[in-house]
Parts: C-alpha cells; structure tokens; sequence
C-alpha cells in the first residue's frame, strides 16, 4: 500500500516537529557552547532559542537558527523515505514477506531510527561526542520493537542461495525462524548490534595505531551497536563497506572549506545508514549481494575488504593533518 499526498504531509508535519526536537536536544547534549559563525563567540543555547534569528551578543550578527533548519531538513527526509519505503518499495525483497503493510510496523520503527541518527549527528558534528542518551535507549529499543513484532528485518538472519537447488526453490531457509518468529527477531537484532559493535572497536583500535590517538570513540562503538540493531548484521556490513567512501569525500571538502584536520566519524556511519535504508532492495537483489551474504568466504572478503577501505580513509586523513589548508585551497 503506497502513501498518499495526505500522508506524506503528515510526514512531514511528524519530521518538522522530531527535526526540531532533535536539534535542540542534540545543543543540549553538546558540552561545548555554541558559537558565533563569524567572530566565534560563545553564547548560551537559551539566547539561541528564544528568537528565530538570534543575535550574537558580540558582533551582533544574524545567527541560523538550527533547531528551524533540522525541522525542515528532517521533514523532508521523513516524507522522501516513507514515499521511498511504501511507495517505491525501496525495502521489499522475495524473501521478507511481513504479514502487517511496511507503513504499520516498520515505517514507523524506522523514522525512530532516522531521528536516532539525526540527533546523533548533531552532537557528534557540534561536540565530537555521541552520548550514551541517545545510541543506548535506541539499542534497547530496537531490541525490543524487534523481539515483539517478529518481522521488522529487513533481512532474515541467515538466507541461503549457495545450493544447487536454488534456482528451482529458492532460498533455503531455517525452519525455526518462522517457527519461532519472536526470537528470530531478537537473534537478528542482537547480531546486527554485536557485528556493528564488534568492528568499529576493531577499527577504534586501527585507528590508535595509524593516526596515534583514538579518532573513533566509544560513541561510535555504541552508535554503530544501534545501527546494528536497527538494520541486522547484512545491512550493517554494507555501512561499514560505505561509511569510508563517505567520510573521504566529506572529509576531504570539509578539509579545504573549514580547514578541520580531525573529521567525526559518526555522521558518515550515519549518512551510510540512511543510504542503505533507501537502496537495500537494489542492494541484495539488483547487485545480488544475497548470493555474496549465503557464501561465507565471501562474506570474510567483504569484511576485509571494508577495513581496508577504512584504513586508507585513516591514511588520507594522515595526509590531510600534514597539509596546510591554505594549500589545499589553491
């Protein structure tokens, strides 16, 4: 069933109102003040709030009020990934057949998720920091919705196209799984978490090791924990495969515009998340990652082949600290 104008107005008016929401406590969160775009000078987040274009207390310049941007920002993302999800059916495969339409269960499990993120990024953008408030309720949360309802993966746990037989029965499937709907919900949330969780540690220690402090805190740790139990282990290894692509484009504009040498992490396991979330059905089917997560050698190369994608993301940012902005800007 596909969303109507209607609906998708009442999207957006949902998106405004968590966008807003999000931003200020996303500020609220931050423990560094906010600051004057112009001649850096702090102010209190109390002054940002009570105007829609504050003044800064110093140069007395117009300041963009974020709680107003992010409601318009996240009204938008709210009404293109519910038009996305129920009407391009940017999530449906062969293999998840839920009993309940995508707008009834998991629509709504995931705009949680995307204001999760949304907020998350804020404070690591803001703060570098993304605090236990946000990533460990959601965690939970996820955990729970996923127990309950039995069917809000976007993937099962284990789906098996590596059998000759495939082409005539398809996938091979365990019977437990829709024998014991609850707890398949609960083991594939949990592997997504404890996979995510797992290997951004790795790469928090790959880090201290290339760039000599640890670039990716905890927060990232337990960000990429929730994304897990969000999405499951499938979706979560394609973030983490796209997350450095990301982060290399990004960071490299963010390098020559701001002329930042330290680059968060978390808003590019973020923006790989949603990415994810609107292309999974041209994922596992259109490039047939579903034959690469039956195969586990290949599911190994791919794991590999994302730290590696990621280690160079900490090499070229090794290069980038080295060189002047001033110089990149030429």
């Amino acid at each position: 069933m596909g969303l109507s104008f209607t609906n998708l107005v009442v999207l957006m008016l949902i998106g405004a109102a968590a966008g807003y929401f999000s931003a200020i406590w996303g500020q609220f969160l931050a423990t560094n003040p906010l600051a004057c775009f112009r001649c850096s000078e702090k102010f209190a987040l109390g002054l940002h709030l009570r105007t829609c274009l504050p003044r800064c207390p110093s140069c007395h310049t117009r300041q963009i009020r974020l709680p107003l941007v992010m409601a318009l920002l996240t009204s938008l993302i709210f009404a293109g990934f519910g038009w996305a999800l129920c009407n391009l059916q940017c999530q449906t495969v062969s293999e998840v057949r839920p009993s309940l339409s995508l707008w009834q269960n998991r629509l709504p499990f995931h705009l949680i998720f995307l204001f999760l993120l949304i907020t998350a990024t804020i404070t690591d953008v803001l703060d570098y920091v993304i605090p236990d408030h946000i990533v460990l309720p959601g965690i939970l949360l996820a955990l729970f919705a996923a127990t309950g309802s039995g069917e809000l993966q976007m993937i099962h746990i284990w789906v098996d196209w590596d059998y000759e037989l495939a082409a005539l029965y398809g996938p091979w499937l365990p019977e437990w799984m829709s024998s014991h709907q609850h707890l398949h919900g609960f083991c594939w949330s949990l592997a997504g978490a404890v996979i995510g969780a797992g290997l951004i540690w790795s790469g928090r220690i790959a880090a201290q090791r290339i760039l000599g402090v640890p670039a990716l805190g905890f927060g990232d740790v337990t960000l990429m924990a929730m994304i897990g139990a969000f999405m499951g282990w499938q979706p979560t290894l394609c973030v983490l495969a796209i997350a450095p692509l990301v982060g290399l484009v990004f960071g490299f504009t963010a390098r020559i515009l701001t002329g930042r040498s330290f680059v968060a992490f978390g808003p590019y396991l973020c923006a790989a998340a949603f990415f994810v979330l609107l292309s999974w059905r041209f994922l596992w089917e259109a490039l047939q990652l579903r034959l690469i997560f039956s195969h586990w050698p290949t599911i190994v190369g791919m794991v590999a082949g994302a730290f590696l994608g990621y280690c160079l993301l900490l090499f070229a940012l090794t290069i980038f600290r080295a060189v002047p902005a001033e110089q990149l800007r030429r």
